[in-house]
């Protein structure tokens, strides 16, 4: 009975905080919701960028992405900083220069999209800031990423 009381409990929270959260995008005005659409746009500009297993080489999927951000980067004249990183197969200091290659990667497709270089700091990270587990492969592949984020 407490189990039933408490998954009913969690339902009505949850119909609760979606309930708020239509009434509160409903009630906003064009604009406000076109910049919110925008912060989520951008928000999926900056998702982390997966890499294969010991490669610095973009993925087709992203360039689309990146297109889109280096615009934005552009028009705005916002720096970015692009974090690399590794997962942990390997010794550390391949693991660290394969992370600075997988920023540069990104650095050199924005640049090539007019984005000034000077606006762009790349950090390498190797395998020291996991986000996930390097136990498994799919873990593994999460850690393989350039995080972006806009300054």
């Amino acid at each position: 009975m407490k189990n039933m009381i408490a998954a009913f409990t969690a339902i009505l929270l949850l119909v609760s905080v979606n309930a708020i959260a239509v009434n509160k995008h409903a009630k906003m005005s064009p604009d406000a919701m076109r910049r919110y659409k925008a912060g989520l746009s951008v928000a999926a500009m900056t998702k982390n960028l997966q890499f294969d297993f010991a490669k610095a080489n973009l993925r087709p999927i992203y360039n689309e992405r990146l297109t889109q951000l280096a615009k934005l980067l552009v028009e705005g004249n916002y720096p970015i900083i692009l974090r690399g990183h590794a997962d942990a197969v390997g010794s550390r200091v391949p693991n660290w220069q394969l992370s600075q290659k997988r920023a540069d990667a990104i650095k050199d497709f924005l640049v090539s999209k007019g984005v000034s270089a000077a606006k762009i700091v790349t950090t390498p990270f190797g395998s020291t800031i996991p986000v996930a587990s390097n136990r498994t492969a799919e873990g593994r592949q999460r850690n393989r990423r350039v995080e972006i984020r806009l300054s």
